[in-house]
């Protein structure tokens, strides 16, 4: 047997749904309706990193360490890319080589670079987190040169964004690049031996970002401009169809024991709104700016709503737009970058020694600023329960200003959502809140002025509802998973190849999807002391960590 895991990054029922009832969707019907599907749920905070570190090793965030894209160690002034080299576990395919399998691994995040650095038991293509021309990026490069001219120049990423009405162009240009790796996939399958094949199609994640609003003309920032977005319909659908009819002709070449799992990281859905918690923190006290006449100038002009989206909104306005709000930190290569971070209320602005919690993270993760764990904490460790309830309680207690109705649905502390070896490098808060429209800010950079402002960017953004769709060998036909997440795929996985499965994997077997002689036979467990990955290595160098940052800035994460 072989399985194929091809992620539908941010793939959702409420789209593939409706388009699969009205008959636009015939393969991946064609695989439903012979096999099982259901919702696969995502991981907390369900984002690309600690998604795909999930399902590369069956964990939580606790065991490999993994917490978000950038890795901060509780230094709040600092950050580094996550890479493969951070996840403290063995992956899928590492587990596979030791039994003697080989894998193919194409757009995997968080997979770069390439481990086993040398020798990799089958094929290996980079993905979004890799750096441009990275001599590393295929394991094979005669055989990336052959890719290449069946596909042409190959691309890992795409950042085109819809600002300033570029709807159009950008669904242009993600229907080329699903398209080329849906061709990359049905190359690479005939090509090398193998006995997984895993990839990620990142244009379904990119296309709901970007094309919600135009998808879904009913969102806010359609108004007024439903005419034009409506007369995209076509081609929209046009993104949709080019994705079934690839994984049409993957299923057509594929060996007949062939076992399909199609997967989503996450789901999707609007998003209209921003709550930004360091507004929050920073209005309550719990954020201390430096003294001085400089701070307290550019203080003035902060509360008086001269922010990066205020500057966004000329940007729009001056037609150019496409440089994108979260661009202003880090390295800056345009003078308008270097103006915007220069300009506002920032990080650089806020006294760490006095500041006793702070936000950093794109779902909600707040961090006290601890003596001992923070360079410049300031709150003794035997005061931390009584801060973090106060904390929690008034968190519990934002309103939107418009509508009166509180918004915050949760609030999880460490314990509740991680556990393991470096579950210590956890959040202490994270706040979910009741509708996901509402998108959490945790960027210590003051977007804006207000708790809740308009959205503004992307106009779609990650859900929990994942989708999954299984067929094939071992599958039985008309199941569905029953509160399925997606640690559940690599056990599942191992147990389709009659593999081991490693003990303190925290995912389980999907039996209830398998067939009843498969899901009868008794699964193997193994105790073994894990590969710790790399742990600390840097993982990029300086030039290549800055041009990723901007990467993912513009990619609306940072």
């Amino acid at each position: 047997m072989k399985v194929m895991v091809l992620g539908l990054d941010g793939a959702t029922w409420d789209i593939l749904g409706p388009l699969a009832a009205e008959g636009l969707l015939p393969n991946i019907e064609r695989l439903r309706n012979r096999g099982a599907s259901g919702e696969l749920r995502s991981v907390f905070p369900p984002l690309s990193p600690v998604a795909w570190t999930g399902v590369m090793t069956g964990k939580n965030s606790g065991k490999h360490g993994v917490f978000e894209f950038l890795e901060h160690d509780h230094d709040p002034m600092k950050g580094k890319v996550n890479s493969s080299r951070a996840i403290r576990s063995e992956l899928l395919w590492e587990i596979l080589a030791r039994h003697g399998k080989r894998t193919i691994a194409g757009g995997v995040p968080m997979s770069y670079p390439p481990r086993p650095a040398k020798d990799f038991p089958g094929f290996y293509l980079g993905d979004f987190l890799s750096p441009e021309d990275a001599p590393d990026f295929a394991s094979d490069p005669a055989l990336f040169a052959e890719l290449e001219q069946a596909v042409g120049p190959y691309r890992a990423w795409s950042t085109s964004i819809h600002d300033g009405k570029n709807e159009e162009a950008v669904v242009d240009d993600l229907t080329a690049f699903l398209d080329q790796h849906l061709k990359t996939i049905a190359f690479l399958m005939g090509r090398v031996p193998w006995d997984l094949l895993m990839f990620d199609l990142m244009a379904t994640d990119r296309f709901g970002h970007e094309l919600w609003h135009a998808w879904d003309t009913a969102h806010a920032a359609a108004k007024g401009d439903e005419k034009r977005l409506d007369a995209l319909r076509p081609k929209l659908l046009e993104f949709w169809k080019t994705l079934d009819r690839g994984l049409g002709a993957i299923f057509d070449k594929a060996d007949a024991d062939t076992t399909f799992l199609l997967m989503s990281d996450h789901g999707f859905g609007p998003i209209e709104h921003y709550v930004n918690f360091n507004v929050w923190l920073l209005e309550k006290g719990y954020i201390a700016l430096k003294p001085g006449l400089y701070v307290k100038q550019k203080h003035w002009f902060y509360r008086r709503g001269v922010t990066p989206q205020w500057f966004y909104g000329l940007m729009s306005k001056w037609g150019m737009a496409n440089h994108r709000v979260t661009r202003f930190r880090g390295k800056q290569d345009s003078w308008i970058d270097r103006l915007g971070e220069k300009a506002f209320l920032s990080r650089e602005h806020i006294d760490w020694s006095r500041t006793r919690a702070y936000a950093q993270g794109n779902f909600g993760q707040i961090f006290l600023n601890l003596k001992g764990r923070q360079p410049q904490g300031c709150v003794d460790p035997k005061d931390a329960r009584a801060l973090l309830d106060e904390i929690k309680a008034g968190l519990m207690e934002i309103v939107d200003p418009k509508t009166g109705e509180r918004l915050v649905e949760h609030v999880h502390e460490a314990a509740d959502l991680y556990h393991g070896p470096h579950a210590d490098r956890a959040p202490d808060l994270t706040v979910v809140l009741k509708d996901w429209k509402y998108r959490t800010i945790g960027l210590h950079d003051f977007t804006t002025h207000e708790v809740v402002s308009p959205a503004f960017g992307p106009t779609g953004d990650h859900r929990m509802e994942g989708v999954l769709i299984a067929g094939g060998p071992g599958i039985r036909p008309g199941a569905a998973p029953q509160g399925a997440n997606l640690l559940d795929i690599a056990p599942t996985v191992l147990r389709l190849l009659d593999l081991p499965i490693p003990a303190d994997m925290d995912g389980r077997v999907l039996s209830e999807v398998l067939t009843p002689e498969l899901a009868a036979t008794a699964e193997r467990r193994e105790d073994r002391d894990d590969s710790p990955g790399a742990g600390d290595a840097p993982s990029y160098a300086e030039e290549d960590e800055a041009a990723i940052q901007a990467r993912l800035a513009d990619l609306g994460y940072l």
